[in-house]
């Protein structure tokens, strides 16, 4: 393997075991990218980096409703971005809080909440790390965060939601259900200035590779960027799951789950949606 082309295009087609590679912190801090992800997030038709925006309006009337999000409630929402949801639940009056390491989404949700008067409290860091200080009526991670996390991570993080929820509180997620990993195909694509551009503001040829994972129920999306002068990887893991395996690791973090429906918009639960969503309580 001589040929350094042949070697770094073998390189960009391996098979790395299940979230052995983790470069999560790329798309949301690099100047670039994390413009872009931006961009998409605040698009209210596209559903690439959050959801449509009248699927976020459609969830937040029932979370609010089905937490009576008011004043006398403390909601935190970990992966906030740009403020989509927490901006929603002050507006109910509840005392909320974001957490989020991409500074850019959070300069934005800052903005939004000072427009309109807003006391948000928002956290610049690694929710996988940080613990915030206090109890918590409603703690939120939506938009399937939680498949992108390794196990190791997605235990700890639920080890941290149990202490975190006060008594009577309620943890509430959403991922990605096996519907959406059969629906999954193995491929590669190629190209110059590969996703339009998403990638860097200069020159570069991308690549991705994605593939399957079975019995695991994982996908990953390998992406090798190709610059002038260097070149660099992301990897999108995703873990897929049915409600009995979701179920399995928040018991063992101590969680106990109360309901399971298809979205975070309340929706009764369909084996064959493409998600799955769940609210749990400390046991």
């Amino acid at each position: 393997m001589n040929d350094p082309v042949y070697a770094s295009l073998h390189a960009a087609c391996s098979r790395p075991a299940p979230f052995s590679r983790i470069t999560t912190d790329t798309l949301w801090t690099d100047e670039h990218i994390s413009a872009q992800m931006l961009r998409l997030h605040l698009d209210p038709d596209e559903h690439k980096a959050s959801r449509p925006r009248a699927f976020v309006e459609r969830s937040l009337e029932w979370i609010s409703r089905r937490f009576v999000l008011g004043p006398d409630k403390r909601v935190i929402d970990f992966g906030c971005g740009p403020g989509l949801y927490t901006t929603g639940f002050a507006r109910c009056g509840a005392t909320v809080a974001g957490i989020d390491f991409s500074r850019r989404s959070l300069e934005h949700a800052r903005g939004v909440a000072t427009e309109e008067s807003l006391e948000i409290e928002y956290i610049e860091a690694d929710y996988r790390q940080f613990r915030p200080s206090g109890k918590a009526d409603l703690v939120t991670l939506i938009y399937q965060d939680y498949c992108a996390l390794a196990p190791d991570d997605r235990h700890n993080l639920l080890v941290g939601f149990r202490e975190l929820i006060a008594d009577c509180g309620h943890l509430l997620l959403d991922a990605s259900a096996l519907t959406a990993f059969e629906a999954r195909h193995e491929m590669v694509l190629f190209g110059e200035r590969f996703m339009d551009g998403f990638w860097s503001a200069g020159p570069y040829f991308g690549l991705q590779c994605s593939l399957r994972y079975e019995p695991e129920h994982v996908s990953l999306d390998h992406f090798t960027i190709f610059e002038p002068e260097r070149r660099w990887e992301v990897y999108n893991w995703m873990q897929y799951f049915e409600p009995e395996s979701l179920q399995r690791e928040l018991e063992a973090a101590g969680l106990r789950v109360l309901e399971v429906f298809a979205n975070v918009c309340g929706d009764p639960y369909d084996d064959a949606a493409a998600d799955l969503a769940m609210i749990a309580v400390a046991d």
